[in-house]
């Protein structure tokens, strides 16, 4: 395969890539933004609403954990292809559903199906893409969070103004089964591309080993737990934690709470919403520029992200709260702050493990840390502003930024000291310092 025509391939791969992810968030966000109607409809309390959410949260920080692992034994065109149809037979089922007990079972089904994209996507970036396009890649797959998020909230929002909450289920469920058909069609006609960029991969991999052999070296970190402490991941899944509760955790709640505290519409609520990950598409470029202009550690960049999503939601609490629109902006502010920051964590910070194979692994333990956080923080936020009220629900999200910037600061030197060894996927000579 000559090179223009491997680009070609390569840029309709990402094309693929990018549609895939995307149209996951059709069929995981529209709960969020159905959720004031169907607790109207149904008469739910915010528990049992936030627990449908914690439930797909929950299942989906296992499905990531799990799925990391698998992911880097299987194919990652079958593991999405398998994610996309499973979340839309899930959709369609909460579409038909009229027994309200099994709505946290279906939406947990969901929430493991849709865990089974991403891990599989950063391992396809770094193996099935050539070296030179990996970064901007990473950045542009960072995108598909807001553009999937404003397609979910768009169109949820029209459809339940014009049809109700169960057209917007039935509706994501069509759109995700016909997503997955594009995907194997798309793989199916990429097959010999994929064939060759995993073969030169494994080329790339074994030669890696050869040349660490060679130098007296070892070709992995001799334990999971040395990979875990010695790295810097420890800190990192701290940190990722804290991006859970303040990326999802608090999204879930938005549209709620533009409802109750200044008493929109639903509808309208969803709408202003979209501000959000409009807001949030600069995020993962804001990110990524700052990490390669200034810091060159993905920690201090998180930091800097944390900062700002602390100084948003206190001004949220000293203005925002006086205007609809003022709130929305400063809420929009730390979802562009969070987006940078997951960017770091979920897509960098993995890619970095490739010569050791373990891309999805960490990509999915990373991601499980922050779902496992957002599973909690979605039920537990509806009861403390239930019980407190919205103003001291703010001032918890200020806590948690503050948390998760002493934690970034706290490892940034030892993720400096050993990205660059685990980048070559090899152990440096004196363990001490690893």
């Amino acid at each position: 395969m000559n090179k223009r025509s491997g680009d070609r391939s390569a840029t309709v791969l990402f094309a693929f890539f990018w549609f895939a992810y995307s149209a996951t968030y059709i069929g995981r966000l529209n709960y969020s933004a159905c959720m004031p109607a169907i607790m109207a409809e149904l008469h739910l309390s915010k528990a049992f609403a936030g627990a449908v959410g914690t439930g797909f949260l929950a299942f989906y920080a296992v499905g990531q954990l799990l799925n990391g692992l698998i992911g880097d034994k299987i194919s990652p065109k079958y593991m999405i292809g398998a994610g996309l149809f499973g979340a839309g037979t899930a959709n369609l089922f909460m579409g038909f559903n009229t027994f309200v007990p099994l709505m946290p079972v279906i939406w947990c089904f969901n929430g493991y199906c849709s865990a089974m994209l991403w891990s599989p996507l950063i391992r396809a970036i770094s193996e099935w893409l050539p070296q030179h396009r990996q970064t901007r890649a990473g950045v542009g797959i960072a995108s598909t969070i807001p553009a999937g998020t404003i397609a979910s909230y768009l169109s949820s929002a029209l459809i339940l103004r014009l049809a109700g909450w169960r057209a917007v289920f039935l509706f994501s469920g069509g759109f995700l089964i016909l997503a997955s058909a594009v995907w194997a069609a798309g793989m199916a006609g990429l097959r010999k591309y994929i064939a060759a960029a995993c073969a030169q991969s494994e080329a790339d991999r074994n030669a890696r080993r050869e040349q660490a052999a060679a130098a007296g070296r070892k070709e992995t970190l001799r334990s999971a737990l040395k990979l875990f402490v010695g790295s810097g991941l420890a800190f990192a899944a701290f940190g990722i934690l804290f991006n859970g509760v303040l990326k999802d955790g608090v999204t879930l709640w938005v549209p709620a709470f533009l409802k109750e505290y200044f008493g929109v519409s639903p509808a309208f609520a969803s709408v202003l919403s979209v501000a959000l990950p409009v807001a949030s598409v600069f995020g993962a470029y804001l990110s990524v520029g700052l990490n390669k202009r200034f810091f060159d550690n993905e920690f201090t960049t998180s930091a800097v992200m944390f900062l700002i999503s602390a100084v948003s939601f206190t001004l949220l609490i000293l203005l925002g709260v006086k205007n609809i629109y003022a709130a929305v902006l400063m809420i929009a502010a730390s979802s562009t702050a969070m987006l940078g920051l997951n960017t770091m964590f979920l897509t960098f910070i993995p890619l970095y493990f490739k010569q050791l194979g373990k891309s999805a692994t960490v990509t999915g333990f990373l991601n499980a840390c922050s779902y496992a956080a957002s599973s909690v923080s979605s039920v537990t936020i509806g009861v403390l502003a239930a019980r407190g009220g919205w103003n001291a629900t703010i001032l918890s999200w200020v806590c948690i930024a503050a948390a998760g910037l002493l934690i970034c600061v706290a490892g940034r030197k030892r993720w400096a000291e050993n990205r660059g060894l685990i980048s070559r996927g090899i152990e440096e000579e004196n363990p001490q310092t690893v």
